[in-house]
């Protein structure tokens, strides 16, 4: 996968910022944290064709020359787009989708997301597949 320069994708080094959270705010300030991490997006990714039906909150998703671009207006899903891309950094495509709902459960995220929230994340895997079409090198190392 191409990576974005700004971003650590590190799935041992995420586990290890949620290992001593024992309270949903405490997590809740993990994943904001995490959202810093994206940085800031190219502002032609903002635009209504990148735009992800199905999400509570605006996701934006790009692929362009090899070059994997998504955002959101929502902070908690900023950070669940760091995670996200950790796992597509760590996994093939077929495999990271099932990898980042098992990394949810983990850090105890997974029942604290609603499920608009959950909707949205399966839209934003949805549109993956999309562009991929098949092709698992995609969004491959």
């Amino acid at each position: 996968m191409t990576k974005l320069p700004q971003l650590q994708l590190d799935l041992d080094a995420i586990e290890q910022r949620f290992s001593d959270c024992r309270a949903w705010e405490e997590r809740y300030r993990q994943l904001l944290l995490l959202a810093k991490g994206l940085g800031k997006a190219d502002p032609t990714l903002r635009q209504e064709a990148h735009l992800i039906d199905g999400c509570e909150s605006d996701v934006w998703l790009s692929f362009e020359q090899q070059q994997l671009q998504l955002d959101s207006n929502a902070k908690i899903i900023r950070g669940l787009l760091v995670m996200l891309l950790a796992c597509l950094d760590s996994y093939p495509l077929s495999q990271a989708q099932s990898e980042f709902a098992a990394l949810l459960k983990r850090l105890g995220l997974a029942q604290h997301l609603s499920e608009s929230r959950n909707n949205g994340l399966q839209g934003i895997w949805q549109a993956m597949y999309a562009i991929a079409q098949g092709d698992e090198q995609t969004f491959c190392r």
